[in-house]
């Protein structure tokens, strides 16, 4: 099976991350899915954004968990694309359409390494189920008692660890903790690349972020990794397809 390419934040070269707008370009691009990032609001929505802070990305100020929904929608998100029209934040049940519509799998981080969230997993379950998305959700975070917290909603869930620093032999660790996947930082593979074959024998999927050099791109696919995660989803599926 070939490597999948997951838009990292949509096609977030080109669009405003995190936005309706980069994943729909994702999706025509040749992305097999999406990867995202949700947070809780301050009515209990779960919305796709990065930083738990408005200030990088748009026109807001403050955290984004003291903020509803309607008065995140308020906001334009399109702060890094000047010139751009207005984009908004997406609530992660408006992705799941647009991945429905299309086949399309999604990586879902949580974002609880500054704010834990304890209310997120069991709403992550809920809309998984709600809109038909099992087997096509993985579930990622820096914070694995997250992850551990889904498990314990939905012993089906899948999880995937993230980490960016050299995790000696990760496939025991992800098989503790009965994970689907690992998601390191690309450059911990390409300096360890047998951790791919060590995975895979051990029945774990190894899927890498963010890879945008096409060089780097080229051997993340001859180590046989699961999936890419890319800021340019057009040119990692052309360098994957031979176009």
């Amino acid at each position: 099976m070939s490597t999948m390419i997951l838009a990292h934040r949509g096609a977030s070269a080109y669009r405003p991350e995190n936005t309706l707008e980069a994943f729909e370009l994702a999706a025509k691009q040749g992305a097999d899915g999406f990867e995202l990032d949700v947070q809780l609001t301050k009515d209990g929505h779960v919305v796709v954004a990065h930083d738990e802070r408005l200030e990088r990305v748009s026109n807001g100020s403050g955290l984004i968990k003291d903020h509803t929904l309607r008065e995140l929608r308020a906001l334009d998100f399109s702060k890094l694309f000047p010139g751009q029209p207005v984009c908004r934040v997406p609530a992660l049940e408006e992705v799941y359409s647009l991945a429905k519509g299309a086949g399309l799998t999604v990586n879902v981080e949580l974002k609880t390494t500054v704010f834990l969230y304890p209310e997120l997993p069991e709403k992550l379950v809920k809309l998984e189920r709600e809109f038909n998305m099992e087997g096509r959700v993985i579930y990622s975070s820096f914070n694995h008692y997250s992850l551990l917290a889904l498990r314990e909603i939905d012993r089906k869930a899948k999880i995937g660890l993230l980490y960016d620093i050299g995790l000696v032999d990760p496939w025991v660790y992800a098989r503790h903790l009965s994970a689907d996947a690992i998601h390191p930082h690309y450059k911990i593979v390409a300096l360890l690349p047998e951790t791919v074959d060590k995975c895979h024998e051990n029945g774990v999927m190894v899927n890498v972020w963010v890879v945008n050099d096409p060089m780097m791109t080229d051997f993340m696919f001859e180590c046989g990794v699961d999936a890419v995660m890319t800021d340019m989803p057009d040119v990692a599926a052309a360098r994957r397809d031979g176009n």
